[in-house]
């Protein structure tokens, strides 16, 4: 598996709407597909409404996003967050000067067969809770590695958590291990990682994939404040103190 998938924005057609699969189960990543799209302006999803049998997750990068979310149309701009529960009749599309991009996410990760299906296919979820949501950067800390959960159990999000950190220069995590897959989207600066027993540097838009088990710690090596996508798929159900496990190499009995 590759851990590290940066993405070159000269993948897209700068004149449709274009989604790159960065990572899925063609690719080794089995919980969840994770895709950057990018939407000229006057362009929207060319099948139009439909719905997924999985939850999908739209965070703004840029751009101006109008999104039909089961007849209610809202408006998301970069910082936010839109969640469309699996059923749930949506299409999306720009009427803006400029091109839109958002990182995108379906889990569960659906066949690839029946990813996109017809409205009235499934069931329509009723939705208790906001399905646009706005990152509160003023939650940050300044001075530690924090995170901003915008999606997770508590706000009515089963499939996964979904998170935006921000790390000041030089800060960062031990060396640990999960018992779920995390995933990171690098949205802004530059991170340091160390995954098994290799090094590597990651920039904006650069997806990292760390399986489950597998020891990894991130930092980072710049200037700035470093400011990434932080998923946990799917979401795990044990406590919170129990989600990061510490790893130390050594000889046995070291």
């Amino acid at each position: 598996m590759r851990y590290v998938r940066h993405v070159d924005r000269g993948v897209f057609d700068p004149d449709e709407f274009h989604s790159h699969f960065i990572a899925d189960p063609s690719s080794g990543l089995d919980s969840c597909y994770c895709i950057l799209t990018r939407v000229p302006p006057g362009k929207g999803t060319t099948r139009g409404e439909h719905v997924h049998p999985a939850d999908q997750l739209y965070y703004v990068l840029s751009g101006e996003m109008h999104v039909l979310l089961g007849g209610d149309e809202r408006v998301a701009r970069p910082g936010q967050l839109v969640w469309i529960p699996a059923g749930l009749p949506h299409w999306n599309w720009n009427t803006g000067a400029e091109p839109e991009v958002h990182f995108e996410l379906i889990v569960p990760a659906p066949e690839r067969a029946s990813l996109v299906l017809d409205p009235g296919s499934l069931p329509e979820p009723a939705a208790a809770f906001p399905l646009v949501r706005t990152l509160d950067s003023s939650a940050f800390e300044p001075e530690r590695f924090s995170q901003v959960v915008l999606a997770d159990r508590a706000s009515g999000v089963e499939s996964v958590s979904f998170g935006i950190f921000r790390v000041p220069p030089g800060r960062g995590t031990e060396l640990h291990a999960h018992r779920f897959d995390q995933i990171y989207f690098v949205i802004e600066g530059r991170m340091g990682l160390e995954i098994g027993f290799e090094t590597y540097e990651a920039g904006s838009d650069t997806l990292v994939v760390i399986p489950a088990g597998m020891p990894h710690r991130n930092w980072n090596p710049g200037g700035e404040p470093e400011y990434h996508v932080n998923l946990r798929a799917p979401q795990p159900n044990e406590d919170f103190a129990l989600w990061d496990l510490p790893v130390r190499y050594g000889a046995p009995g070291a």
